[in-house]
């Protein structure tokens, strides 16, 4: 089965209502997912199959005052069914390229 590697924004709340077992801790609440992806340099990429999610990869751009800029990879899961066949390094890689995205932006020619 393909799996799809795709980031969740706003308004994807009911997408994550649908998820294999063990890809959370916990199960999912759409409150809470409205208020995580409403933070600015907040990120979630999520894995698919079949309209299902199998994998989640949950990150932070971190900005410090004295160092450069984050990314704080706080969670990855994957369902075990789906395990083994690269879904969490795609969605890492996806995260990565995200990531350096948003890093880029924060520095915005404001170095020096």
């Amino acid at each position: 089965m393909t799996v799809e590697i795709r980031r969740l924004y706003p308004g994807d709340d009911d997408l994550v209502m649908r998820v294999a077992d063990d890809v959370f801790e916990e199960p999912v609440r759409a409150d809470h997912l409205a208020s995580y992806l409403a933070q600015s340099g907040h990120f979630m990429i999520v894995g698919l199959a079949g309209g299902v999610i199998v994998g989640q990869c949950a990150t932070v751009i971190h900005r410090h005052p004295d160092k450069p800029t984050e990314l704080y990879i706080d969670e990855v899961g994957v369902s075990p069914a789906f395990q083994r066949q690269g879904i969490a390094r795609k969605m890492l890689d996806a995260m990565f390229a995200l990531g350096r995205e948003h890093a880029a932006k924060s520095l915005g020619g404001h170095r020096t």
